[in-house]
């Protein structure tokens, strides 16, 4: 793969996780991986170089797509035995790993949001501001199905983002208000929690998150609003932030004669310690939880490695 396909195809993981959220772009990268199998056409001595080049560009996306790379590392390990094989044979079994892998992320989800469930109450006021799968279906089940009234105050960014989430919501009718981002300070007396999601959570405990996620987090946490990140287990990364490769971009404006280089960053860092409730998979975890839970799952990795 040459320079100029894999900045493409960074780009296309880092727009589709901007739009969709990282859980919805892992789905979507794994059933495009799978696809792009039944296209693959080498001899069989090559096979091996073909896939870990794919997967190299795919490890080493701008910023760091954590779930799917741990997902990709997994398949690597449990494909290599295989190369031994020929071509129909590998792809065969390539299929059948790449399907676990997704049918693993997506119960892994369905768990996180059986027990977000749990976190939303009846004329409960919740800032959202993330196009997340999970935060999402939280929201809709909440109020569709489980019968609960409630209202959402959606902050309004990125704008094709923001029809989206507005969309999803109003297809099951959950009473909603949009508002600019930068606008919150008039809403937040109105708010009774924020729910949000993550790109990653580091190894020393930061988040990688949506822009704008570390200036509503804060504005929350002055106004005691309490903060939930829904995130499952693949999103917590083995390295510290400066490892998550994030995306800077330099962009050149000219406005009515004035000349100027805009610098910015394709997502946020926030601190967990401003994060009132962890959700993931495992279960609910309040503030004075969080730090222990992720040590032991940290320890447990590495044991496990």
């Amino acid at each position: 793969m040459n320079k100029q396909d894999r900045d493409i195809l960074h780009r296309l993981v880092r727009e589709h996780e901007d739009v969709a959220g990282s859980s919805r772009a892992t789905l979507l990268a794994l059933r495009a991986f799978m696809a792009s199998l039944d296209e693959l056409q080498c001899p069989d001595e090559e096979l091996f170089d073909q896939y870990m080049e794919l997967t190299h560009a795919i490890k080493t996306t701008r910023p760091k797509i954590i779930p799917l790379i741990h997902l990709i590392e997994e398949f690597e390990d449990e494909i290599k035995p295989f190369f031994s094989d020929n071509l129909e044979q590998v792809q065969q079994k390539a299929k059948e790993i790449l399907q676990a892998k997704h049918d693993r992320l997506q119960a892994k989800s369905g768990k996180i949001i059986e027990l977000g469930l749990t976190c939303v109450e009846t004329d409960d006021t919740i800032v959202v501001h993330t196009i997340n799968i999970n935060v999402i279906s939280i929201i809709t089940l909440s109020h569709q199905v489980m019968e609960k009234n409630i209202n959402v105050i959606v902050l309004q960014q990125n704008l094709a983002k923001t029809k989206r989430m507005i969309s999803q919501l109003r297809q099951s009718d959950v009473p909603l208000q949009a508002v600019p981002e930068y606008s919150l300070s008039h809403y937040i007396g109105q708010a009774d929690k924020m729910f949000c999601a993550a790109l990653s959570i580091t190894a020393d405990q930061k988040v990688v998150a949506p822009v704008g996620t570390a200036n509503i987090t804060s504005l929350c946490h002055v106004h005691k609003i309490p903060v939930y990140l829904f995130a499952n287990t693949l999103k917590f990364a083995h390295g510290v932030f400066d490892d998550q490769r994030i995306h800077r971009e330099t962009i050149r404006q000219d406005e009515d004669a004035q000349a100027y280089e805009l610098v910015t960053y394709s997502h946020d860092v926030v601190d967990l310690k401003m994060v009132d409730y962890l959700v993931t998979e495992d279960g609910i975890y309040p503030k004075d939880q969080i730090q222990d839970y992720m040590r032991q799952w940290h320890q447990s990795e590495r044991a496990r490695k």
